[in-house]
């Protein structure tokens, strides 16, 4: 984003929706921003470069850790308290906005977003009020919140790694592990996608966005086979077990006791220096249950800077979010975390276009289900399912009735969910 972002200019952009924020353009300016710990480094080397763009103000702008799957819990706490600009994953949206903790783009602000990022990036961040103009609030600066198949070359051929069966056959016979975090979620639901369930939330927006419908079919024939396929790799000896976090992938390759893992492009550059020319990347497996051959979905999303309504420099923590989503801030962090751009530029420079990573996370979004809001009390049946299928108190039949059967647990799983 060129210095006229960051002109004065736009002191007058949102006056209607600032009045609080008249002393936005006076000396000794406080913000606070909260990005993930991961790019805590580059993250204050941004803000410097915001800085050096404004030599004619002062500004005192602290930086703290605040991860993008987190955002809702940190800023629930007390909005008025929280940061000026912050990261949210696209699924954040909903609870954000019922916690009053994210204000609308409007002005130079919401014309350059939707000038400059991808149609579906700046969709995530915006919700549309009936027949009324669509409202944007959200600064897009990654599309690459999705997950895909890493593995090393040297244990399984690019043929292999197309299909689960054959990625557990080769990794049981040469002793390695699978890394695939199915107590999380995120991960779970992908598996029941693979096999055509789905959910939706309807919400009344006039009624701080208060859920009045979900409907999920994850406890039907579907959801079964979900759960057989899941069965099927947690029930390997090659399954890396409970609590497969980032740490534990990226030391797995490095030490070569791990030799597949689903993960994201959060760790690609680690895994891709330890790996060399055995690095291979690419969309996630099929997986064959009952005679049927699937391939495995994922969810896909975007990563956008809020603005707290809160701030006391309503303008001036616009015009940060903005410089911080800008084109060359997005460059600058595919270069350094190859962290996928929104912008449209930069998303089509060869550079980023032919990178092996981000060809497998184009072609994993080809079987993914885009990431908007879940029911509020989606992730935690849905985890204790996983966990329950790794531990193997769940299976098809309930053994001697000790165990739930996956149709029993899906009922009980799916009435969780939709008791609100």
């Amino acid at each position: 984003m060129k210095k006229r972002i960051v002109s004065l200019l736009v002191c007058g952009a949102l006056a209607a929706s600032a009045v609080a924020s008249l002393t936005a353009c006076e000396s000794g300016l406080k913000l606070t921003v909260w990005g993930s710990a991961a790019q805590q480094e580059t993250l204050k080397k941004m803000v410097q470069e915001f800085k050096d763009s404004n030599p004619d103000q002062k500004y005192n702008i602290k930086i703290g850790i605040g991860e993008e799957d987190m955002a809702y819990s940190n800023v629930s706490k007390d909005a008025s308290a929280a940061a000026d600009v912050y990261a949210y994953s696209s699924d954040q949206l909903i609870p954000l906005l019922r916690a009053g903790g994210l204000a609308e783009l409007g002005g130079m602000f919401l014309d350059e977003v939707k000038a400059n990022n991808s149609a579906d990036s700046v969709k995530s961040g915006s919700l549309s009020w009936g027949t009324a103009e669509e409202k944007v609030y959200g600064y897009p600066y990654a599309s690459d919140n999705g997950y895909f198949l890493f593995y090393d070359k040297s244990d399984i051929t690019d043929e292999q790694a197309g299909s689960l069966e054959s990625i557990i056959s080769v990794c049981e016979s040469k002793n390695k592990t699978i890394g695939w975090a199915i107590d999380v979620p995120w991960y779970t639901a992908g598996f029941f996608f693979s096999f055509g369930c789905s959910y939706n939330v309807e919400y009344d927006y006039s009624a701080n966005y208060t859920e009045t419908d979900i409907t999920i079919n994850f406890n039907s024939e579907g959801g079964i086979k979900a759960s057989k396929a899941i069965a099927k790799l947690t029930s390997s000896k090659a399954f890396a077990g409970k609590g497969t976090d980032n740490n534990i992938i990226t030391t797995g390759f490095s030490t070569r006791k791990m030799a597949a893992a689903v993960s994201g492009t959060w760790n690609a550059k680690r895994i891709q220096n330890d790996l060399g020319d055995n690095y291979g990347v690419c969309k996630l497996p099929t997986v064959t249950i009952d005679g049927e051959t699937k391939q495995l979905y994922s969810f896909k999303g975007y990563k956008l800077f809020g603005v707290n309504p809160h701030s006391k420099n309503l303008v001036e923590a616009h015009r940060l979010a903005a410089f911080l989503s800008s084109g060359a801030m997005q460059k600058q962090r595919f270069e350094e975390h190859l962290v996928g751009p929104t912008n449209n530029e930069v998303a089509n420079q060869n550079e980023i276009k032919n990178n092996p990573t981000f060809a497998a996370l184009n072609a994993q979004n080809a079987f993914a289900v885009e990431q908007t809001s879940v029911p509020s009390n989606f992730w935690e049946p849905l985890k204790s399912y996983g966990l329950n299928i790794i531990d193997k108190l769940i299976d098809e039949t309930g053994t001697n009735g000790e165990k739930f059967t996956y149709a029993n647990y899906l009922n009980k799983m799916v009435e969780s969910i939709t008791n609100r």
